[in-house]
């Protein structure tokens, strides 16, 4: 599974998985009604870049099986496509919040990411403030991540910015 910067310039998040149980080539895009294959009989934008990306998965998968000296169980040629119907966005710049909750939830279809379970019932400022939730959890994630070389600076600043905030409210 990996994510994908499509546009010129890069302007939209999507996402492409192999995937090996289901011996299937799914796509995953948060915007309603773009679709893989093709439009006006032309290959999509995203069609060119998942024939490059997929070369290179089926190369790395060769080279792995190879190296570990196992038999492919099935050659990657002969999967199958799917555009499963993903959770739409509501604006035009949350792809990318779209994008990281597929990445850490994708299970194979869409009723496995638990985030987006009550998406289709949601009323548009339901789903805004989701939305937002969302980009605070992956901030902080990030921001808190052991990996962070900013991270002590960063609960250095938000701990002081607290207390100030909390000695206005008292005084």
């Amino acid at each position: 599974m990996t994510p994908a910067l499509i546009g010129d310039p890069g302007s939209h998040y999507v996402c492409f998985v192999v995937n090996l149980k289901s011996k299937t080539f799914q796509f995953l895009n948060n915007l309603a009604g773009e679709k893989l294959h093709f439009k006006n009989g032309e290959p999509t934008v995203y069609k060119k870049m998942f024939d490059v990306w997929l070369k290179e998965v089926e190369a790395f998968v060769i080279e792995l099986y190879k190296h570990k000296k196992i038999t492919m169980p099935s050659q990657i040629s002969t999967f199958k496509w799917e555009t499963p119907k993903m959770p739409a966005q509501t604006d035009k710049d949350s792809c990318g919040v779209f994008c990281m909750k597929f990445l850490a939830e994708w299970g194979g279809d869409s009723k496995s990411m638990e985030s987006f379970k009550d998406w289709p019932q949601m009323k548009k400022h339901q789903k805004v403030a989701k939305i937002m939730e969302f980009r605070i959890g992956i901030c902080s994630t990030i921001l808190s991540d052991s990996s962070n070389s900013k991270r002590d600076y960063v609960e250095k600043e938000a701990t002081s910015y607290y207390e100030e905030m909390l000695q206005k409210a008292v005084t």
